[in-house]
């Protein structure tokens, strides 16, 4: 597969892309702009359910054909290959996050809001992608992450979902599912989804793990990590949807 589709894994390739200054701070913009657009003009999808319902599917639809390509043209290349599998944290929230368009699921929201964004920020703001604008890769890559952070911003503001203490501990639970999942998962798969792991090789694939005490006391620091970016984002969260008038 050659030309704008190219899609070989820049993981086994060893080729990453250099990102222009327009192409790495481009989409956060254009994320920022939309977040701004759902908070000033919510009231015009409060107030008309069907028009809601209709930006919805169609939001839901575009998702899933981004999100699908990927691993459909993963497939094409590598077949039944650990590459296609949904497993990494972004990954997972993704498809919950079309599945809570489709269905508003609120038990299903609260995962999103914590994981899809905190995840989907990380990975706008420090974006490993291996391919730059002259490929669909980077364009897959931008609009699945950006659709993921504004969907449950969405449903913030348009149908007020707040997440209490026990929706946040809820969502906190089944991330720690995964996690426990994927931690076995990757000790007899050799693979690293969700950067849990504790295979000692993969240092030499992920370096920067010494810097946190190595294989497998990194992942207290993980741990740590996690609940800390769950106390802030419960804080912001609450600190702006008290004062959503002010964002009109």
């Amino acid at each position: 597969m050659t030309g704008f589709f190219t899609y070989d894994s820049p993981y086994r390739t060893g080729v990453f892309m250099e990102l222009s200054f327009l192409e790495k701070f481009g989409p956060i913009i254009l994320i920022f702009i939309g977040a701004i657009m759902i908070a000033r003009y919510r009231d015009i999808f409060k107030k008309n359910q069907l028009l809601d319902k209709k930006f919805r599917i169609v939001i839901g639809i575009i998702f899933t054909l981004v999100y699908m390509s990927h691993y459909l043209l993963n497939f094409y290349l590598y077949g039944f290959d650990t590459i296609v599998l949904p497993f990494q944290l972004c990954s997972i929230s993704m498809f919950l996050a079309i599945i809570l368009l489709f269905t508003k699921n609120r038990t299903i929201f609260s995962f999103v809001l914590y994981t899809g964004v905190i995840g989907g920020l990380i990975s706008v703001f420090v974006p490993v992608i291996g391919y730059d604008s002259s490929f669909y890769r980077y364009y897959q890559y931008e609009i699945a992450h950006a659709i993921l952070i504004l969907t449950p911003i969405y449903f913030i503001y348009v149908h007020d979902y707040i997440p209490n203490m026990k929706e946040t501990i809820y969502a906190y639970l089944i991330l720690q599912f995964f996690a426990k999942f994927m931690l076995i998962f990757n000790y007899f798969n050799q693979t690293d989804f969700m950067f849990v792991f504790l295979d000692k090789a993969k240092i030499d694939k992920f370096p920067v793990i010494e810097n946190f005490g190595g294989i497998p006391f990194y992942l207290i620091w993980v741990e740590i990590s996690a609940i800390v970016a769950f106390v802030i984002s419960y804080v912001v969260i609450h600190f702006f949807t008290k004062n959503m008038n002010e964002f009109k």
